[in-house]
Formats: structure tokens, sequence, C-alpha cells
């Protein structure tokens, strides 16, 4: 995936400090969790990603010229036994994921510019640790590719299509059309 980054955000790679700062969004069923690298709450895009989070470690992103599907692992760590309980009881499978990059103002620790992504995908595993007060948290995100690797097992019968659709009539006759012997350009 290319990354085309605007032009505020290619001359600060120029600058002699730079301060990066990831960003996470994870889009979970009741409700989404923002999260960013820094040590202060950041908004942008009208969305405010919780600073001090506990973003400890993020692996390198993979990015090959083949058509196969990587994945991140990311560990928030000093979760709050409270929020633990958040995280064991959440459907996080297969929730959409999203990972920014952006670059803070040295000296007002303002974003120069929106942050760009640089991994989208789905939570495949989260798993928690839990030691006394706080909880370490390991995320697997999965590359949307991965989905490819899915079988998908469907037959054109009344019944695929009644869960599909319910209420379509119109594979219904399709069974009694198997074994039906058709005469094609011939008089009857």
């Amino acid at each position: 995936m290319s990354k085309t980054l605007t032009t505020a955000n290619a001359n600060v790679l120029d600058d002699s400090v730079i301060v990066p700062v990831h960003f996470l969004k994870i889009e979970y069923t009741s409700g989404t969790l923002y999260l960013n690298t820094s040590d202060r709450d950041i908004t942008f895009s009208g969305d405010e990603y919780i600073g001090g989070s506990g973003i400890a470690t993020i692996s390198s992103i993979e990015e090959t010229q083949e058509l196969q599907a990587s994945g991140i692992q990311l560990t928030v760590s000093g979760v709050s036994t409270s929020n633990v309980s958040i995280a064991l009881t959440e459907n996080f499978k297969n929730v959409d994921a999203t990972l920014y990059l952006g670059f803070l103002n040295i000296n007002t620790y303002q974003l120069h510019d929106d942050p760009f992504i640089i991994f989208k995908g789905k939570v495949d595993t989260q798993d928690v640790q839990i030691d006394g007060e706080t909880a370490t948290i390991l995320i697997e995100i999965e590359n949307r590719l991965i989905d490819w690797e899915r079988q998908r097992i469907s037959r054109y019968t009344n019944n695929d299509q009644l869960q599909k659709f319910s209420g379509d009539v119109g594979l219904e006759f399709v069974q009694q059309l198997v074994e039906k012997e058709l005469f094609w350009g011939v008089k009857n």
C-alpha cells in the first residue's frame, strides 16, 4: 500500500527533531476505542485519542511486493483492572482496527497535519495478562487480505438463497432442474 504524505507531514521529516505519535482506533461493537502514544489527549477528525494510554510496543509493519496478508502486534500495558473487564467481555474478533502516524510540533505539541493510515486490519486475538492492580493486553491485528484465505462455501440452492434473502423464491425450482431432461433444438 503506498503512503501519500501531505506537504506539512513531509516537511516535518526534514526537521532536526521529530515527535512521532501513533494513533490506534479499534471499532468494538459497544463503542470505538481511541488511543495514542503521546502523554496527552489529542483530537483529530472529531475524535479524541486518549494519551498516556499505555501503548507500549508496536511490531514492525511488513510491506512486500507479494499479495499476502501480514499482521501487527500491539501491547497495551498499565490497563487498570476496571477496564480489564471490558477487554475480557467485549466481542473483539474481526472488529476493524486502524493505526495512524502523525507528527507533533515540538513547541506547541499540536499536530502538524492530520495523521495518515499506516495499517488497517481486523482484530484477530486479544490476550489479557493480569498483574495485580494492572494488566497487559496483547492485541494481534491481521491485514484485511487474511479474509481471502477463508473458504466460502455457497451453493445455488433455494436454502442458501433463503439464508441470504429470506422470502426470495428465485431459486425454489432449482432442485427440480437437476434431474430434468431437456430437449434442445428438437420439436416435441
